[in-house]
């Protein structure tokens, strides 16, 4: 099944939705995160309406797909974080990852989607948030001490790959487009990952500086989530 590694197409928001969703609703720790009687194709709609605006909006972020190159499906995805210092357009950092600005008419076009899957604070809907407080209040503190400890990074903020295309290469390519940016610009590379994905980054040169478990039997959780906070160094130019 070969593929190619392109730069998000914001018309492809149902199927980079699906892949995103699909990857994780096997998750019983993130299903958990949405409001009773929430189904993933509710979760695919929603966020594929969300997407192109989130994807054309964030100068900061670069965005790539994974697609066939036989049925020419959306395989995989991947969004990174840049650090401050290159964020500045001067710089052209990774530019074949960054999503082109749309048009004045798709821009409102977009924005208009977006707000119609965006609740009256400004939030997605159906999720639970006191849950999403519990569960994300003590990784932000340790996400903050690790970024001020260790940083600046090019951060992983998340990686998908479709169920019937996991363990074919997808995600090592997505990843590995990633640690090359890291390493020509001199940077660590940081992630938080799930179980799922641990062997993946350790199998990149990641390593865990960080765990964290939470259980939350009050808010229907049968078994702690596990966080782990990984680094991998720039490899140094021969």
């Amino acid at each position: 099944m070969p593929f190619s590694i392109q730069v998000t197409d914001p018309t492809k928001a149902n199927e980079l939705a699906k892949v995103m969703t699909d990857s994780r609703w096997v998750d019983p720790h993130w299903k958990i995160l949405f409001e009773d009687g929430t189904t993933a194709d509710h979760v695919v709609s929603e966020t594929a309406q969300r997407l192109p605006y989130n994807l054309t909006r964030r100068q900061g972020k670069r965005h790539q797909m994974a697609v066939d190159h036989v049925t020419g499906e959306v395989v995989g995805t991947a969004r990174w974080i840049l650090p401050e210092h290159l964020r500045d357009p001067k710089f052209k950092t990774w530019p074949e990852a960054r999503v082109p600005s749309p048009s004045i008419e798709d821009d409102e076009k977009f924005r208009k989607k977006f707000e119609d899957a965006t609740d009256e604070e400004g939030r997605i809907k159906h999720l639970r948030w006191d849950l999403m407080e519990v569960r994300n209040t003590p990784l932000e503190e340790i996400d903050a001490k690790i970024v001020h400890d260790n940083g600046p990074f090019l951060t992983l903020d998340y990686l998908s790959t479709a169920p019937h295309y996991q363990r074919k290469g997808v995600g090592s390519a997505l990843l590995q487009r990633g640690l090359e940016v890291a390493d020509a610009n001199n940077l660590s590379t940081y992630v938080t990952a799930s179980p799922a994905g641990l062997k993946l980054y350790l199998n990149h040169g990641f390593e865990i500086v960080e765990t964290f478990s939470l259980e939350y039997p009050d808010f229907g959780g049968t078994e702690p989530v596990v966080d782990y906070f990984m680094i991998r160094k720039p490899k140094q130019k021969s």
